[in-house]
């Protein structure tokens, strides 16, 4: 434990000291006054700041004083302590007035008065070389540079962060607003609610505080690009670059980021009320924005507005040539802008929640669509009765409707087939419905069905029937549907062909089977033809070979040759007739000189009459001979050797024929 005086006996000679308040509940039980250094805080009394609360571990936290720093870390893993309701795990440099939460007890921080002068003098010493910076971040950051846009309560301005270095846009109120009290109080939480709303398509806030003047503004991000107001006036009038930049699916994905901000805030109990065109800003790389939230409220809290009647309202408000509004934002009983009024608004009634935000969404996809509002007059209180009876046009209605001067309507170049879809019409009337319980229930529902219109099927509240949804089957799988209706004619050409082609196959079948049978029959013939004609070479057969031996006998081994053939031919494969016969052929081929061929006959004829033949001395002669190219004079002995008989009568003939059938 580091050894410290305690707090009683401080040093008062010490250059920089802290002040460390330690309340329980409303009492203040101590308070320490301490000097750099480094601090033990928990239950056990030998901390240098101990504590009796609950939840207040033995040795908790440790506190460092250095320099003009205050840290604070936990001392174990397994406790925790609290600065702003955000828990701290790592070392937390403080700023002198934090409050930090150590179990049940509340520890605030701060230095001493004459500590601050020190430090301030420290900082200020010309050695450290900082007056330039100094120089650069006092005074007033904020320099007006012109005006963006004027509202029913307040204007903006665009102006330069010159601390930052940045244009931001500078919101305050109205001259002469600024001295009463509501108003200023509406200001302000307008600022604090739409800071508090950090999400990606809501209006972010950097600052808000009063000026060297005393007047109040806050800051917030500088949007360049378009409004939603101004994309659709440039759809109704046929603006080249807005309609290729702007077709209905983008402006459905800059519809669907609108839904997203009100999702969010919705989720975080907070109705917009003053949804309208002219606040979404969407700029120039694609960023959407929801702006001005200055009728906003959380559903629970209190109205700061005043009363005001219906009748009160001025009868005539210009609106110029652009018919998607133009009217001011009202503060009354009627909140909101006209057109974009939900029922619940336009009668003034005070239980106005995310189904009212849900209507007027449905009002903004309306002029999307139709590229106007639903509703062409130009009187306020007219405008708000007809919001309160249920009597506005019908989009699909509206799509094709004069306008009240004359005009036609405008050309829908932004649609698909130039009109609006069935599925978003029935989005946009379930989204308008009169009675809230009939509207979405949620803004995530009517992005559900946005979305399933975006990927091609039908939304919820168009209830589709069998066959539309086929039809949009067919559409959104456009691809499929050719390649199967391709397939199916294909088809239909492909066995069609493949019939009539099976129909002439049938034919040739017949023609051929006939042409078959015919051959068969001819075949027929001409194998009994044949069969006469080998029983007539098989009775010739003998004889042939007896010839044959007794030319050899001649020395005339030619004629044997020719003799033997013809009796070759009528001898069936392996049978000892056939090797007699081969044995004859191979002699007469000895004696003319053709070894070669000789060898392959006495082979054959060894397989059908094993033995008869030294064939290892018939190979080796004839190996000899046909390296040499002749003979002995007198021959080989085995070339002497005759083949056995051969069967002569007309039965051993007749099986000799059968087996070779």
């Amino acid at each position: 434990m580091l050894e410290t005086p305690p707090p009683e006996q401080m040093q008062e000679e010490a250059l920089l000291f802290a002040e460390v308040q330690v309340w329980v509940g409303k009492d203040c039980l101590r308070i320490f006054k301490i000097p750099p250094g480094e601090y033990l805080i928990g239950a056990d009394p030998s901390c240098h700041i101990a504590l009796e609360a609950e939840n207040v571990a033995r040795m908790h936290a440790k506190l460092t004083f250095s320099g003009h720093r205050l840290v604070v870390e936990t001392i174990d893993e397994e406790v925790e302590i609290f600065i702003g309701g955000q828990t701290v795990s790592l070392p937390t440099p403080l700023q002198s007035g934090t409050e930090v939460h150590v179990g049940g007890a509340r520890l605030f921080l701060q230095f001493a008065a004459e500590t601050l002068e020190q430090i301030s003098s420290a900082l200020a010493d010309p050695a450290l070389g900082l007056e330039l910076i100094h120089s650069e971040l006092s005074g007033d950051p904020i320099k007006v540079t012109g005006t963006v846009a004027e509202g029913g309560m307040g204007l903006v301005l665009q102006a330069t962060d010159q601390h930052i270095r940045r244009s931001v846009a500078m919101k305050v109120l109205k001259p002469g607003f600024e001295y009463a009290a509501d108003k200023l109080l509406r200001f302000v939480s307008e600022a604090q609610l739409t800071g508090q709303l950090e999400h990606p398509n809501i209006i972010p806030v950097y600052h808000l505080g009063i000026s060297p003047s005393g007047q109040t503004f806050y800051t917030m991000k500088y949007v360049r690009g378009q409004n939603l107001e101004q994309i659709i006036t440039g759809l109704r009038e046929k603006d080249p670059e807005t309609l290729k930049n702007y077709p209905l699916s983008a402006l459905l994905t800059v519809f669907q980021k609108v839904c997203d901000a009100m999702a969010f805030a919705h989720s975080k109990g907070v109705v917009h009320r003053d949804l309208k065109p002219s606040n979404i800003m969407v700029a120039d790389y694609g960023e959407v924005l929801v702006m001005d939230w200055g009728l906003a409220k959380r559903i629970a809290s209190t109205e700061l507005q005043q009363a005001v009647a219906v009748d009160e309202l001025p009868q005539e408000l210009p609106r110029g040539e652009d018919p998607l509004g133009g009217f001011q934002t009202m503060d009354g009983a009627v909140v909101g802008t006209p057109p974009y009024l939900s029922p619940e608004q336009a009668i003034g009634s005070a239980d106005v929640g995310p189904e009212a935000d849900i209507y007027v969404l449905g009002m903004i996809l309306y002029s999307i669509l139709a590229l106007r509002p639903p509703v062409f007059l130009t009187n306020a209180a007219q405008v708000i009765q007809m919001i309160s009876d249920n009597n506005l046009i019908p989009l699909r209605a509206m799509a094709r409707l004069a306008g009240p001067d004359g005009t036609s309507a405008p050309e829908l170049l932004h649609c698909p087939s130039n009109r609006v879809p069935d599925g978003l019409i029935a989005i946009v009337e379930k989204a308008m419905a009169f009675e809230v319980k009939d509207r979405y229930s949620a803004v995530e529902e009517l992005q559900a069905d946005i979305n399933s219109f975006q990927h091609g099927y039908a939304p919820k509240a168009e209830q589709a029937g069998f066959f539309r949804q086929l039809q949009l089957l067919i559409s959104r799988r456009r691809r499929e549907a050719i390649l199967l209706g391709s397939f199916l004619v294909l088809s239909q050409v492909v066995l069609a062909f493949f019939f009539a082609r099976l129909a002439a196959d049938r034919r040739k079948l017949r023609n051929s089977q006939e042409a078959l049978a015919k051959s068969n029959t001819e075949l027929r013939e001409s194998y009994d033809h044949l069969e006469q004609i080998f029983f007539q070479l098989r009775s010739a057969a003998e004889r042939n070979y007896h010839d044959a031996l007794s030319l050899l006998k001649l020395k005339q081994p030619t004629g044997a040759l020719e003799q033997i053939n013809l009796a070759i031919i009528a001898a069936p494969e392996g049978s000892k007739q056939r090797a007699c016969y081969l044995i004859v052929r191979a002699h007469a081929r000895v004696t003319l000189g053709f070894f070669r061929e000789a060898l392959d006959d006495y082979l054959e004829a060894s397989l059908g009459l094993p033995g008869l033949l030294p064939m290892e001395q018939v190979q080796s002669d004839l190996n000899q001979a046909i390296e040499d190219g002749g003979r002995p004079r007198d021959g080989w002995v085995w070339e002497k050797i005759a083949p056995p008989a051969v069967a002569t009568s007309s039965r051993s003939l007749q099986k000799l024929g059968q087996g070779v059938k």
